[in-house]
Formats: C-alpha cells, structure tokens, sequence
C-alpha cells in the first residue's frame, strides 16, 4: 500500500510539474469554508481520484477541493490534499507538495505519502517504518539546523512570543508556504520548530506528514499539549500544532504557555 501511494504522489508531482506555467491554473472555480479552489486544484484531484479508481481497493475520501466521499462498504480512508502550497506553485515558487493518507475506518493508519513536487523527492511510511526516497529512514538525534518555521498572525501574537521566547540561543525563522512539507523539514532534522496556531489548518494538510513524524518518534502536539488527531468524517480544522525534535523544548513551550496570563 506505501507503494502504491508513494507511485500516486510521484505520478501526480510529475503531472503538475508539466502543467506549472501555464495560463489559467489560477483561474477560481469553486469555494470550501474560507478557501478557494482553482483550476489547479481541480486537475491535481481529479488525477489522483482517478488513479486511486484504478485500485481494486473500497476507498472513502476526503479530499481538500471536493471534501466527503462516501464510498459504500468501504474499508478504508483515504485523506487527500491534491497540492499544498498552491500559491507557491502559481507564482513559480518551489515549494509545493501532493499528500495522501490511508486509514482503516477505525481511524488506525496504514499507509502514506508525500511527494515534492518540484524535486521530486517522496516521503512515506507504512504500518512499520518512515521511508525517505523509498529508502528506510530512522530519524535524527540531533536537528542539522536551528530554523524556526512559524505561522502566526496578530490575534496570536502572545502564544507566538510565547512559544518562540522558550527556545535557547539563537535561531533563524523561515515562512516557506507547505505545511506538510515544513512539518517533513523539522521531522527529518532539517528545521529545529514548526508551528502554525492560525486556526487555519486542515486535517487534509497534515494528515500524512503529522504520521510520517510519529514513525520517527515525533509528536505532533496542539498549543494545548495535546496529540493531535486527524478527523475522518470530511474536512476540518486544526486550530494549532507544535512540532520539534527537541522534547526539551516542547516541554518549556507547553510550561511558559501554561503561565501565560489568561
């Protein structure tokens, strides 16, 4: 199966690869809660439900564009954001992503994938092990770098300098646009924080590179210190969620934001 959905995402990156630069792919054709669906959008998912047809498999879906997809007797789940880092994508920026993540309808994961599109690189796990370019991949001990990627507006200013004031020494922030594809960074040791406490997540966003993380022994946490959990009934919110190597670290964010003044 962690092939199977490794193929998918490297097929659709390829796909959206070929497709970056042309005219209309930003063209609105559609909108779900405060987000917009572009004609980008609609190609990305409409190639992987496609593919994903192909499957002798009973699949339920949801997806970022078109939302809850019953399937009848079906046995598994499939969550599915078709292109993460859209705005990146149109405007040539490179730093975009295709994510799929299976489920049993019991909510237990099975399998799944992220693929960058533009370099083509694959991130995936199975019931087991994370794999990194199909290759087993066993975590860090230590994270390469000291980059923080944050996403905070003003109405969360206090939990932010909350959260950035709990880290020793010195750092370097980033906002690159992709949020599975910055939660991989900081689960692979290449970025030491990510965080995102606008309320603006969606279970689809994160739903494979949040279980990625867990195969290496990294938790993905809400502002609130608790595990987060990915909803299978259709597309929703995730209000916030902290992510670090660095247990050390999430413990002091967690204490300094508990003594923050309510």
């Amino acid at each position: 199966m962690r092939e199977l959905l490794e193929k998918i995402t490297k097929e659709t990156s390829a796909y959206l690869r070929e497709l970056s630069g042309r005219e209309g792919l930003d063209k609105v054709i559609g909108t779900h809660g405060d987000d917009t669906t572009k004609v980008v959008d609609r190609l990305a998912e409409d190639f992987i439900l496609e593919n994903l047809k192909k499957e002798d498999l009973r699949i339920t879906v949801v997806t970022e564009e078109t939302g809850f997809i019953e399937r009848s007797g079906s046995e598994y789940v499939a969550v599915i954001d078709p292109l993460d880092g859209s705005t990146n994508y149109l405007n040539g920026i490179t730093w975009a992503g295709v994510s799929i993540a299976l489920f049993k309808r019991d909510g237990s994961p099975v399998a799944g994938a992220v693929s960058e599109i533009f370099s083509g690189r694959t991130y995936s796990y199975d019931q087991e092990r994370a794999y990194v370019d199909g290759r087993i991949f066993t975590g860090i001990s230590n994270p390469r770098t000291r980059i923080v990627l944050s996403y905070f507006d003003r109405s969360r200013l206090r939990e932010a300098m909350g959260i950035l004031s709990a880290i020793e020494g010195g750092y370097k922030t980033r906002n690159l646009g992709s949020a599975s594809l910055d939660m991989l960074l900081t689960c692979t040791g290449r970025a030491y924080l990510f965080f995102d406490i606008r309320n603006k997540l969606r279970n689809v966003d994160i739903a494979s590179s949040s279980n990625f993380c867990k195969k290496v022994s990294i938790n993905p946490m809400s502002l609130e210190g608790k595990s987060i959990d990915i909803n299978l009934e259709g597309v929703t919110t995730i209000k916030s969620v902290v992510v670090s190597p660095d247990s050390s670290l999430l413990r002091r964010i967690f204490s300094g934001l508990r003594a923050l003044p309510s």
